[in-house]
């Protein structure tokens, strides 16, 4: 049996298409993606995806969800079970490796070509996560706060830094919703 973890957020819906798995195989596919999503409905994978947004929480994602299927499994199982992974994230491939040989698994890497994926950085600080969100009109509630994974005191701290330097202000349209200036 194959267990095969997808990062569908590093490797696109493309080389997802081309998975090939047996009915017997488990494929978790990790990605907040829509069409991804339909894509895994269509082909029986699971599609995970409450995972936080921001940088490298699929990633830790996939990792947990490693360890948690490898101690799902007995010894005897774990040795006829094959780990696979689709990623081209080198430091999230150094990871599985590592709790797969750690844990007694046995992991196979598939690397995709590196031009099938552009990479969009996240903005690291919370300003430069709420100033990149704001490029369209928003209001500021729980909801957008969660959506960017941020904490609720460092979110209402860069709302009044980017308010207070006029980097952000309300909309003429709307007084309860807020835009990038």
């Amino acid at each position: 049996m194959n267990l095969i973890f997808v990062d569908a957020e590093n490797v696109g819906l493309k080389e997802l298409d081309k998975i090939e798995a047996s009915i017997v195989d488990k494929v978790f596919v990790f990605s907040k993606q829509k069409p991804i999503a339909q894509l895994c409905e269509k082909k029986l994978f699971i599609c995970l995806a409450d995972y936080p947004c921001g940088a490298n929480q699929a990633d830790f994602y996939i990792i947990a969800y490693l360890v948690r299927v490898i101690y799902s499994l007995d010894k005897k199982q774990l040795t006829s079970t094959s780990l696979k992974l689709y990623s081209n994230d080198e430091n999230l491939i150094s990871a599985f490796e590592f709790q797969c040989t750690l844990l007694g698994g046995k992991p196979e890497i598939f690397r995709t070509k590196s031009d099938v994926v552009v990479p969009i950085p996240l903005p690291q600080t919370p300003k430069d996560r709420i100033y990149a969100a704001l490029q369209v009109p928003k209001t500021l509630d729980p909801n957008f706060q969660k959506q960017l994974g941020i904490s609720k005191s460092e979110f209402t701290r860069a709302i009044n830094e980017l308010a207070k330097t006029n980097k952000i202000q309300r909309t003429k349209e709307s007084k309860k919703k807020w835009v990038s200036v």
